[in-house]
């Protein structure tokens, strides 16, 4: 039976070879596929991808929510020397990491957060955060030289919603009684109010002494009081490292078809540079290495849209548009921005959706075709 862990691209080439070995499994997946879509699995499938987006953008919400206080703009960073340093600190390296990291230079001092706008398992979120610290370690000159600052002491957080503080400060207290505790945890909470939002500190956590559960610095006082959350659409990042290729989708055509509403352009072409050019923006992609990051989301993206079949290339001399590299078209019929974003969002779903049952499918028929050699190897 494959492994329900196996990528995409590993159960892809898993069956490319039982075809190789046994072409009438092509057919046999092809069956698959039909029962699949016949017995409501389309359905199944449209859920599981509408929810994984909703998941992501909640917690890409809780994130920028987080991030704000620090920016040029925000509470802290106008009435102390923290700020925000970057999102995803070492994803780059593809090592376990935090969602984001503040610091002080003045101090060399630093905190690396955790968000989780869900928190099913505290558990698996505090063993995250403390994998993330042993990466910190690990990389500690890395990240030092790509942050611009020196890393003398540093603490960790976790971010959540109000709603789960009792839930994780209770699993922090076992994990500490237990001496499972590999790191000092401090507690983030976001509160969603009738007037906003807001940001503070869990103080009550049992196993620590007065005053241990706050942090070693002028962050205790100002985190403590609360802090109001006010994002500005002009600092706010557009998206990050490993949000959901569909929200990056959204917000990078939104970019586009914008400008080119204003520009009078022609709505249904885009070139290649302009998506590259938002994707390594720290405008857009709060990292500090966004030209490689945001080469790999694009490399991912326009690869993603070409298979679903939501863009088609087309050549320079098709288009107004002007510059090197590669030129688009968009395959909908949608001709304003409003249509456009439309075809690519519902596209975008349908074309996950087909890829989700082909998938199954293909696992099914590897699955047949180990049962069968399984019977041979009896005889």
């Amino acid at each position: 039976m494959p492994d329900r862990d196996l990528t995409d691209d590993e159960l892809r080439n898993f069956f490319e070879y039982v075809v190789s070995r046994e072409p009438s499994y092509e057919d046999t997946k092809d069956e698959i596929a039909a029962e699949l879509r016949d017995s409501g699995e389309t359905d199944d499938a449209r859920t599981r991808i509408d929810n994984g987006i909703r998941q992501a953008r909640s917690h890409d919400n809780l994130l920028e929510s987080t991030i704000s206080v620090f920016l040029p703009n925000g509470q802290v960073n106008a009435q102390t020397d923290w700020r925000f340093l970057g999102a995803e600190p070492l994803s780059e390296l593809g090592v376990p990491n935090a969602d984001l990291i503040i610091g002080n230079p003045e101090r060399n001092f630093a905190v690396i957060v955790e968000c989780k706008s869900g928190l099913s398992r505290p558990g698996k979120a505090l063993n995250q955060l403390y994998d993330a610290a042993d990466a910190l370690r690990e990389h500690q000159p890395h990240l030092e030289e790509r942050i611009g600052m020196p890393i003398d002491q540093f603490e960790c957080a976790l971010s959540i919603s109000s709603t789960d503080d009792i839930r994780l400060v209770r699993e922090i207290e076992q994990h500490e009684r237990d001496g499972r505790a590999q790191e000092k945890v401090f507690v983030w909470r976001l509160h969603y109010l009738e007037n906003g939002e807001q940001i503070d500190l869990f103080t009550r956590i049992e196993t620590r002494e007065p005053g241990k559960s706050t942090h070693d610095n002028e962050l205790a006082q100002i985190l403590s009081g609360g802090i109001d959350i006010t994002n500005d659409e002009h600092l706010s990042p557009s998206f990050f490292p490993s949000s959901h290729l569909y929200r990056i989708m959204e917000e990078v055509f939104s970019t586009i078809l914008t400008q080119r509403k204003i520009e009078d352009g022609p709505m249904r072409h885009f070139a290649g540079k302009e998506v590259l050019d938002i994707l390594t923006s720290q405008r857009h992609l709060p990292h500090y290495d966004a030209d490689e990051i945001g080469t790999r989301i694009y490399e991912e993206l326009i690869s993603r849209l070409l298979d679903f079949k939501l863009i088609v290339s087309i050549s320079p001399s098709d288009t107004q548009l002007t510059g090197d590299g590669e030129f688009y078209r968009y395959k909908g019929r949608g001709r304003s921005m409003s249509t456009i974003l439309n075809d690519l969002q519902d596209g975008y779903k349908s074309a996950a959706v087909e890829q989700e049952i082909e998938l199954e499918a293909m696992r099914r028929t590897i699955e047949q075709y180990e049962d069968e050699q399984s019977r041979l190897g009896d005889y």
